[in-house]
């Protein structure tokens, strides 16, 4: 496969998608973690940013590919209705960005083979 051919497969959209799939397990490690968590004393939940963190990075012109998640403690008790909450986000969000891979792979492979699935 030629160097064209991978920048167009592996292009940044991909890229992105990808590191937003990472990002999105890593939240719902960490809510779950939180919820193991619930009546352990002392302990503080954690979150993970990502968004904000794209945001950031598109008002600087850095590529978005390039942003990494980051875990913060927030000091605020665990409550699991907001946890509950927070996997379902996470949850549709992952779901919306599975979608948009496949609308990505699926138009690569309209392009390639000029058929569809």
């Amino acid at each position: 496969m030629n160097f064209i051919a991978m920048q167009i497969i592996d292009s940044g959209h991909s890229q992105l998608m990808a590191k937003a799939m990472d990002s999105y397990s890593l939240r719902q490690e960490i809510t779950s973690s939180n919820i193991a968590n619930i009546d352990t004393p002392g302990y503080s939940r954690h979150s993970v940013e990502f968004e904000s963190a794209l945001q950031e990075a598109r008002k600087s012109g850095k590529a978005m590919h390039e942003v990494n998640p980051s875990i913060s403690e927030t000091g605020d008790e665990v409550v699991l209705e907001n946890e509950l909450l927070e996997m379902a986000d996470t949850q549709m969000r992952v779901q919306l960005v599975t979608r948009a891979l496949r609308h990505h792979y699926d138009t690569l492979q309209t392009g390639i083979t000029s058929t569809t699935r």
